[in-house]
């Protein structure tokens, strides 16, 4: 009934002001999270910068009207702490001590919505990839504190075999060809170390109203239907970028990234961005 009670207070407030109400609990959560788990090596760090539109615009925006709300910054960076907050407690919840975590990589990290909370974290090493030149130069002049290189659409990745802890991966896959997508599978799986986790999300049933009736028929039809970067239902973002979106059935998605990772957990839920999550494990071997 509390709870209920406060939602009602909140939904009557103005729109910014419930924003701003939103940005505080969000980033007093992840805080309270962090601090709970890394105690003395959670320290304050500036959150940086909000980047400019035309950044924000590249960053999963399923419509244009979407890059209005996205461009506050109670938004972006409420979003971002959110999404730190759970990138960590979801890996953790399959197993992964964090205590051990010292190399992170985000592939695909835009303008580091996410990552940037992680440096609160003593100790930890961060690196973002993205194909994109365009966020990785503002993120270098803006973000001290986190390692950036760029990659190609296609593998491979610049850096050393077990490179990386953990990797995570948020409306990448959703965005990645099929024909590409067991390449960059093979190549994470190669800069992770032995026993390392990938979170990662895909297109689920939040998003079954993008797609049409003959797009569902293809989708139980073949596992999976793509829609490109000219086609009206495409995602704002993909079609700025002149990407695509991805969807796979369930059974696809546990068949190909069950070939080459573990699957520790993949909850048929929408996890914290709407998409579904998976958590996957390199063989320690």
């Amino acid at each position: 009934m509390l709870h209920f009670l406060k939602q009602t207070y909140v939904s009557i407030l103005p729109e910014g002001l419930r924003w701003r109400l939103m940005l505080e609990y969000r980033k007093r959560g992840f805080f309270s999270y962090v601090k709970g788990k890394f105690g003395r090596r959670v320290k304050i760090w500036d959150s940086g910068p909000l980047p400019p539109p035309e950044l924000i615009t590249t960053e999963a925006l399923m419509h244009k009207r979407d890059l209005r709300m996205r461009s506050t910054g109670e938004l972006y960076f409420g979003t971002g702490y959110r999404e730190a907050r759970a990138v960590l407690s979801t890996v953790e919840g399959a197993g992964l001590d964090l205590s051990k975590v010292r190399r992170v990589l985000e592939f695909g990290c835009g303008s580091s919505r996410v990552l940037r909370h992680l440096r609160v974290i003593t100790g930890l090493e961060l690196t973002g990839a993205d194909a994109n030149s365009k966020p990785l130069e503002w993120n270098r002049r803006n973000l001290p504190g986190i390692a950036y290189q760029q990659n190609g659409l296609e593998p491979p990745l610049a850096f050393p075999d077990a490179s990386f802890d953990l990797i995570y991966a948020l409306s990448v896959f959703t965005h990645i060809p099929l024909e590409w997508q067991k390449a960059w599978l093979l190549e994470l799986r190669r800069v992770l170390r032995p026993g390392g986790h990938l979170l990662c999300t895909v297109h689920g049933k939040a998003y079954d109203d993008q797609l049409s009736a003959d797009d569902h028929a293809q989708l139980t039809r073949d596992g999976a239907v793509t829609l490109d970067a000219d086609n009206q239902r495409a995602s704002y973002s993909s079609q700025i970028l002149r990407s695509w979106d991805v969807f796979q059935t369930r059974e696809k998605v546990r068949a190909s990234f069950g070939s080459v990772f573990e699957i520790l957990s993949y909850p048929d839920q929408p996890w914290t961005n709407a998409q579904d999550v998976l958590v996957l494990r390199k063989a320690a071997g």
